[in-house]
């Protein structure tokens, strides 16, 4: 036989329709193997624990036959009852020993009498002592079966007499053999496991001439089938019918030659699919090989390069569609861009139509890898000629806002990590520099006072501005209001401060407000004069009184010391009362006038409410009473000129809100407490109140609730700068016929409230 030959036979005899039975004999002879090694275990096992079973049972019997005989004295019929256990074939040896070791009783005659070596020298191994041992300890007997599983051994306690000295305790013995058991059961067991074999061959030959006649004929149809699939033909099936393995084969076949037919078509569907999105796209979208061939192009790509056909592209070099007419692939940027490794992206690429015109595009080159093998690139193009126009119009625009922002009448400061990075000629007027280049480069802490530097970064709020001192040049001081926002200047977050100079505008508010200290004196001019005019009366009166009775007591020294010397004492301490009154009311007036100096410091403010009060005391006093409620407040950090024009203003207006005539009706309550971490004064008085329509404007220049003539609208007005100035608050609540509240809140100073005195509540005279 030809080695082919040989090679064809052991195919065929290894195909299904041979390997099958082959398997099913094989099998069933390893059955019928483990079929008969484990009938012959199971059979050993049960022929130990029947043979256990039956000499526990017939020795406890004879063990209680035994010791009643005993009790009797009936010796021969203890001898009687153990021979007969000799008629059992496999009852090998049997016998009762006494206390001696000697043999009372066997199922052997020549035994009888002798001692335990002698009879049966067996026992008097170490293993059978120890048994026989804990048996009369125990007094119970024990059966076991033998290591090497052929035999059995029983020995159980036999009390041979009883007495007032002891029980004398005898042994008997038993051992049986079990090979014959075993060996007619092991016998059994192999005849039935070589039927189990006969069978199972039996049934395996008929199922192999089923599988090499029915079955093969279908596995053939089924590897048919799998063929022409493989060469193309997706619409094949195997047309199997039946409820057998075959069948579900069959049809689980032709089931999976229709999943696969589908996918192809759901394949090709979204082939097209991802061709209609690569065409939707306005990038062009080159593939190529490693050699730098196009292989794919969408219609972008075909409209970018002027081809009406994806024909006069493919195949042909990617340096040979941008540039016909160019140079050397090696000059080419995008050709080197698609032979690296990494993905790479340029900007400054002119791609040549078919039409002769340059279009400027921004590329980008990715590796495309397969199973971690590099097999060729996609290089994107994207028309980039509106961009640059838009660029170059930006640019433009730019040029035109830095145009209007260097002519912007406002000072113009950009910034970023508080260096300054441009500043306008309006900023450079600002600071008294001649152009702005001295200030780009400088911190912006010193472009304005100590303290001041928070206008400038951090960004203003619902779009309110912040007034700042500002470095001028010359060494003094110029006032800006700032309006600070965030923004991106060259790419980065940057903080632009917009600043209005307001220096000259702060001037002419120093002169308003000393016109208004003005008015506000020549209302209390009458006042102040009676309030002069008063204590300087009996000042005046007292002091004639003591220059007329100083010279009459100088006649005589004696009468100076009786009543007249007391009246002259006690006048000298009246007039000297009416000095004082007389120096706190023009040191007040002083405090009042005093102006043109902002400088902040820490006020006592119930010191500057008390001064007030006095000054505005002729205002008051006919209308109402003035009560004074102060808290436990901390000093605040402000300029007590201007808050002796703002509480006066305020204690002014409370008064002339109140009819004269009722002064004891009504009262004018002065408040101080906390409020958080400021210091709050309230002002309250009985008054006519305000209208609702009025209270939103009260605050405004030049508004006034006054007949013509009695104000001039700009006290409110004022009081509100004055408390924004020193970093204060000030609102107002009122209702008409109810009176009306001023609230202002100032910056407290750092000070423990327990360091502060309270002071009661007191009626000012």
């Amino acid at each position: 036989m030809s080695l082919h030959a040989f090679t064809t036979f052991w195919h065929r005899f290894l195909s299904v329709r041979w390997l099958i039975p082959i398997l099913l004999v094989i099998a069933a002879s390893s059955f019928g193997l483990f079929t008969l090694k484990s009938d012959v275990a199971q059979g050993d096992l049960q022929t130990e624990q029947q043979a256990v079973a039956e000499m526990t049972l017939q020795m406890t019997y004879l063990q209680g036959t035994l010791e009643r005989l005993l009790r009797m004295g009936d010796l021969p019929a203890v001898s009687e009852e153990v021979a007969a256990l000799g008629s059992n074939a496999a009852l090998r040896q049997g016998v009762l020993i006494d206390e001696r070791q000697k043999v009372v009783a066997s199922i052997r005659l020549a035994q009888r009498g002798r001692a335990v070596h002698e009879a049966w020298p067996e026992l008097t191994r170490p293993q059978h002592t120890q048994r026989m041992q804990h048996a009369r300890v125990r007094m119970a007997g024990s059966v076991h079966v033998s290591e090497d599983g052929q035999q059995v051994m029983g020995y159980y306690p036999v009390t041979l007499q009883t007495s007032h000295r002891g029980d004398k305790v005898g042994m008997l013995v038993l051992q049986q053999d079990l090979t014959s058991n075993k060996l007619a059961r092991r016998a059994a067991a192999e005849r039935w496991a070589a039927r189990s074999c006969l069978v199972m061959g039996v049934l395996a030959g008929l199922l192999g001439l089923v599988v090499h006649v029915v079955l093969g004929r279908r596995i053939q149809r089924l590897v048919s089938t799998a063929h022409r699939l493989a060469q193309g033909e997706l619409h094949a099936r195997a047309g199997l019918r039946g409820v057998d393995e075959i069948g579900l084969l069959g049809r689980a076949f032709d089931h999976m030659a229709e999943q696969v037919d589908r996918g192809n078509q759901q394949l090709q569907e979204s082939q097209e699919r991802i061709r209609a999105l690569l065409d939707s796209t306005a990038e062009a979208i080159f593939g190529l090989d490693l050699e730098g061939r196009c292989t794919f192009c969408n219609r972008a790509a075909l409209r970018l390069s002027g081809h009406e056909h994806a024909e006069a592209l493919l195949g042909r070099s990617l340096h040979s569609i941008i540039h016909p007419q160019g140079d050397e692939p090696s000059d080419c940027r995008v050709c080197e861009a698609f032979r690296e490794e990494n993905a790479v992206h340029g900007d400054d690429e002119l791609i040549r139509r078919a039409q002769g015109s340059d279009v400027p595009v921004e590329y980008w080159s990715h590796p495309v890898s397969r199973s971690g093998e590099r097999v060729g690139s996609v290089v994107t193009f994207v028309d980039i000629g509106e961009r640059k126009r838009a660029e170059s119009t930006r640019r433009r625009m730019e040029e035109g806002f830095r145009t209007l922002i260097e002519h912007s009448p406002d000072a113009i400061f950009l910034h970023r990590a508080g260096t300054l990075l441009f500043a306008n000629r309006a900023a450079a007027t600002l600071l008294g520099h001649a152009s702005p280049e001295p200030l780009r480069g400088l911190p912006v802490s010193e472009l304005v006072l100590p303290g001041e530097e928070g206008a400038l970064t951090v960004t203003s709020h619902a779009g309110v501005a912040r007034e700042a001192r500002f470095r001028h040049h010359e060494g003094r001081q110029a006032v800006g209001e700032v309006m600070t926002v965030s923004l991106v200047f060259e790419g980065l977050p940057t903080v632009a401060s917009i600043t209005r100079d307001i220096t000259e505008r702060r001037q002419v508010q120093e002169r308003m407000l000393a016109t208004e200290r003005m008015v506000s004196l020549g209302t209390l001019a009458a006042g102040v004069a009676h309030e002069i005019n008063n204590p300087l009366a009996y000042m005046l009166s007292n002091l004639h009184f003591v220059d007329t009775e100083v010279r009459t007591l100088a006649q005589s020294a004696e009468a100076f010391s009786g009543d007249q010397g007391r009246e002259i004492q006690q006048a000298l301490r009246e007039a000297i009362d009416g000095g004082n009154r007389v120096r706190d009311i023009v040191r007040d007036l002083k405090t009042f006038s005093r102006g043109g100096d902002d400088k902040r410091s820490p006020v006592d403010i119930h010191t500057v409410l008390d001064s007030c009060a006095n000054m505005a005391r002729s205002e008051i006093r006919h209308r109402a009473r003035l009560v004074k409620n102060y808290g436990a407040v901390p000093p605040v950090y402000a300029n007590d000129s201007r808050l002796g024009q703002l509480f006066l203003n305020l204690l002014v207006n409370a008064a002339q809100a109140i009819p004269h005539g009722n002064a004891t009706l009504n009262e004018i309550r002065v408040t101080t407490m906390m409020s958080g971490r400021q210091v709050l004064v309230e002002i309250q008085d009985t008054g006519v109140g305000i209208p609702p329509e009025n209270l939103t404007r009260l605050f405004d220049p030049f508004f006034t609730t006054k007949p013509v003539g009695v104000g001039t609208g700009l006290g409110l007005s004022i009081c509100h700068g004055i408390v924004t100035a020193q970093g204060g608050r000030i609102s107002v609540e009122s209702r008409p016929n109810q009176g009306s509240t001023f609230r202002v809140l100032l910056p407290a100073l750092e000070t423990p409230l327990e360091a502060v005195r309270a002071e009661p509540e007191r009626v000012a005279s």
